[in-house]
């Protein structure tokens, strides 16, 4: 689990508090009034290090009235178009009783062997939307592809999404193995020549038949 400390503030005031080295922030969802929060800068960026988008976060606020902790999602990040550093950030609090959608990151693991033989491992989704308790939102999607050959491929309906219930359909790709374009080039050639081939030959057949009956 991941915690990131904050403090509840006014509004107002957002470029003093980043030249004193923290992000303002706001939380907002179904069970909670907007609130906005500010974040230490060193802190959000070692949170940025180790989180996706779909991690779950264990937000520590204090501020007026007593500390609470809620556990909450990332959902918007701002950051400056000239020093790329975060300048605001939003959280999401869900109803923990609530089914949540989320757009969780695929994380590949192994070499496909299919690449070690010349082909080209083609990841078609690199985040897939699921369905699910808060609690249960998995960090990242894991997909093992070592085992896959030039022309295989991974489906949804093969993944074990846990608790969660995927929103794509069960046959959907989500990575396969291509053929370099030099192996698809050899191959279409190697067709053409079977092909040509097999016209020349029936195009000598009634030849010879009709040689026979001459005959």
């Amino acid at each position: 689990m991941h915690t990131l400390e904050a403090k509840t503030r006014p509004s107002g005031k957002a470029s003093l508090l980043r030249r004193q080295g923290v992000v303002p922030g706001v939380i907002y969802g179904p069970a909670i009034e907007s609130t906005p929060i500010a974040i230490a800068r060193r802190d959000l960026l070692m949170l940025f290090s180790k989180i996706t988008r779909s991690s779950r976060i264990t937000l520590k606020l204090a501020g007026e009235g007593k500390p609470r902790e809620m556990d909450v999602f990332l959902k918007v990040i701002d950051y400056d178009p000239i020093t790329d550093e975060p300048i605001h950030v939003d959280f999401y609090y869900p109803e923990a009783d609530h089914t949540l959608k989320l757009s969780v990151p695929t994380k590949i693991v192994g070499e496909a062997a299919g690449a070690k033989s010349g082909g080209i491992l083609n990841v078609q989704f690199r985040t897939i939307p699921v369905r699910g308790m808060p609690k249960d939102i998995p960090h990242l999607i894991t997909i093992d592809v070592s085992s896959l050959e030039i022309g295989d491929s991974v489906h949804v309906e093969e993944i074990d999404f846990g608790k969660v219930e995927p929103l794509l359909p069960p046959d959907r790709v989500l990575v396969t193995v291509i053929a370099p374009r030099s192996l698809v080039a050899e191959a279409a050639e190697a067709a053409e020549a079977v092909e040509g081939a097999e016209e020349a030959a029936g195009e000598e057949a009634p030849a010879a038949e009709g040689e026979a009956a001459e005959a």
